[in-house]
């Protein structure tokens, strides 16, 4: 009973934030909505009987260009004036304090800025000149557009989200009520923590349909460096992603192993050996740079000779710039580094006539 009262009391303070809303931001999408005409009035306002197909191509890209904009901007003003704004308000009366907006969208906000500030000063003067004149979209008008979007680790966010999912029945009458709100257009909280990376991706897309259909070789050369400067920026972002899952990986690797023992002479060397022979396997390595992340990149069960011809069950691990022998502990899952780490830049491997595999 007092877990059911605490949830009708969630969903009350998560819907007082409402009318706030209201208020806020349905009179900002209104007027947004008017700045530009319906399909149907777009065809007549350009009077497409003297465009040729290419050209109508062109402006129809173009149009797809705006409007997705619009579209976007107006998703992310729900996530940050309904969805954050519902989060906070909890934090007001003492629920989800573990739960940040973040945790759950990253730079959000701050996102949305942005492409408010490239709505404002490149697409709506673009926008205003075409139903001032009456002549068709130019698209050397975006080149004057640069979109300074944060990096947004879609990730780090999922898993973050799975996890709170899973333990936490406050955050999941939360999402609940995110995700059935008649104003979230049934977006679903996965789909609202991705749309700003898939927007960054969808930018692509458009100016290639637009370069696709631009006949003038100086208008091309433009939408060319624009279409550059995209396509690296989201190489970054993929860099950084990649980065973030290598790194992740590593530190999955690294909690299955345990440190490894160097048996000294005495009480005393034991001491100094501890302290020289201790391995971490999320450390830097060596001579590169921190955004070269150690890979595991093979894992192997193998049969090592010891010097007594007895042979002895391990477990390799041969990282991008390390090999560990390991073994696995009889009442244990975690792996026991049973050799001295090889360093892959001062290891020979030597091929012996014996016959040996």
């Amino acid at each position: 009973m007092e877990f059911v009262d605490s949830e009708e009391m969630l969903n009350a303070k998560c819907s007082s934030c409402c009318s706030f809303y209201y208020a806020l931001s349905i009179s900002d999408s209104c007027l947004l909505s008017l700045l530009f005409p319906p399909l149907f009035f777009f065809c007549h306002f350009f009077n497409g009987q003297t465009m040729s197909k290419m050209q109508r191509h062109q402006q129809e890209a173009l149009w797809e260009f705006v409007h997705t904009e619009l579209t976007y901007i107006n998703k992310l003003i729900i996530i940050k004036d309904l969805v954050i704004a519902a989060l906070v308000n909890l934090h007001q009366h003492g629920f989800l304090q573990e739960v940040t907006p973040e945790l759950l969208f990253s730079n959000l906000p701050s996102i949305l800025s942005a492409h408010q500030l490239f709505w404002q000063e490149v697409i709506y003067p673009m926008l205003h000149d075409v139903r001032r004149t009456g002549k068709p979209f130019d698209p050397m008008r975006l080149e004057a557009g640069c979109l300074q979007v944060g990096t947004h680790c879609l990730q780090d966010k999922l898993q973050f989200t799975r996890r709170q999912m899973e333990s936490n029945p406050h955050f999941l009458t939360y999402v609940q009520w995110v995700e059935t709100h008649p104003q979230c257009e049934r977006m679903r909280l996965g789909d609202m923590q991705a749309k700003p990376h898939q927007r960054i991706t969808k930018y692509s897309l458009l100016l290639q349909a637009v370069l696709k259909n631009t006949p003038d070789s100086q208008v091309q050369q433009i939408l060319r460096g624009m279409l550059s400067s995209v396509n690296s920026f989201l190489e970054s972002i993929n860099d950084y992603l990649r980065l973030k899952d290598e790194e992740l990986a590593l530190s999955i690797s690294a909690q299955r192993v345990e440190g490894y023992e160097v048996e000294g002479i005495n009480e005393e060397i034991d001491k100094h050996v501890r302290e020289i022979c201790q391995f971490d396997l999320t450390c830097p390595i060596r001579g590169v740079g921190p955004e070269v992340v150690r890979r595991l990149l093979l894992e192997e069960n193998l049969k090592i000779r010891d010097r007594k011809d007895s042979k002895l069950e391990v477990v390799a691990l041969l990282f991008s710039d390390v090999l560990l022998m390991t073994k696995v502990p009889k009442k244990g899952e975690r792996l026991r580094v049973v050799r001295p780490p090889l360093a892959l830049d001062k290891t020979s491997c030597i091929a012996l006539k014996d016959g040996c595999e």
